[in-house]
């Protein structure tokens, strides 16, 4: 059996160093190795002129910024994670493509939620945030999204959005296994209003049942989804009658961990990225892990 990957989208930023930080610890709980990528290009228009090809200078300095910035987090890392295999790799192209490509031999993406480079900016393009957003949408790997100021600590909780879906039951299958892995325990949240449930088989064109009932039928959604992946209270269940990002973003603490699906039941077919994902993807306090379906094409520009 091959050796896991965590692969972590660097840039020289404060963001990009919380994120590789925390793809250590985490390639520590799970028994995966870390490969610092960074991807360049460089634009070989400047006011209208053609410039010459890409200066060697510009490559070499690209592969001395990612390896000191692994070098530093190696330097830093804490004493659990001291024994991760870890290495350093450079490579030229659009950012998101790069790391998409990559992705598909790794078994977690890990990225700062805003990237500035701040040991190469001569190289032109999209920021490491904008990278992060086509890289949600595309990965065929989990994509972690790491906020700053993320301390490469085990998480408190991993909490996981449910809505019986099932985008939503492969994220709670990713979070059971990896809480198993951290020896953390799991909590699996349930944030509902009247239009993200089915409706109760009482419910009428001109009745609407009483509350009670939804919440009788999102109780039942929530434990089913549960019982297809866990045994009986190896998951701790919340049920809120609050909308889905709210209720997830006032659950988690900065020392949580929060897993989502890409797309839940109130996703819509044309977007990118459900709306709750990418609401806690911006907000959450913590680092966020998005499930993505088991396959799909990896071009952005599809």
């Amino acid at each position: 059996m091959s050796q896991q990957v965590v692969l972590v989208g660097v840039d020289g930023s404060p963001t990009s160093a919380a994120a590789l930080a925390w793809g250590l610890e985490v390639a520590a709980a799970r028994g995966a190795a870390v490969e610092a990528l960074h991807a360049w290009h460089w634009d070989r228009t400047f006011l209208g002129m053609v410039v010459p090809d890409t200066p060697v200078e510009l490559a070499v300095g690209a592969r001395h910024g990612v390896e000191a910035e692994l070098e530093k987090a190696l330097a830093d890392r804490p004493a659990g994670s001291a024994t991760v295999p870890a290495w350093s790799r450079t490579a030229e192209g659009d950012a998101a493509s790069v790391l998409l490509q990559h992705a598909r031999s790794a078994d977690l993406l890990v990225l700062g939620r805003h990237g500035q480079s701040a040991w190469q900016r001569t190289l032109v393009g999209p920021a490491l945030g904008s990278v992060a957003g086509t890289c949600l949408s595309r990965s065929t790997a989990p994509v972690a999204v790491v906020p700053p100021g993320a301390r490469p600590l085990p998480p408190d909780r991993v909490v996981v959005g449910v809505d019986g879906s099932g985008a939503s039951l492969r994220a709670l299958r990713w979070a059971v296994h990896h809480a198993e892995r951290v020896g953390r325990p799991v909590v699996a949240v349930l944030s509902w209003q009247l239009t993200t449930l089915p409706a109760p088989p009482t419910a009428r064109d001109s009745w609407v049942p009483p509350l009670e009932e939804w919440e009788e039928l999102g109780r039942s959604l929530l434990d089913e989804t549960v019982s297809k992946v866990a045994e009986s209270g190896a998951v701790e269940q919340l049920l809120l009658h609050r909308p889905a990002a709210a209720g997830l973003l006032e659950t988690v603490g900065p020392d949580d961990l929060l897993v989502l699906g890409e797309r839940g039941r109130g996703g819509f077919a044309r977007l990118l990225l459900g709306s709750v994902s990418r609401q806690c993807v911006e907000h959450a306090p913590c680092p966020v892990v998005v499930v993505p379906p088991r396959t799909r094409s990896v071009s952005p520009d599809e």
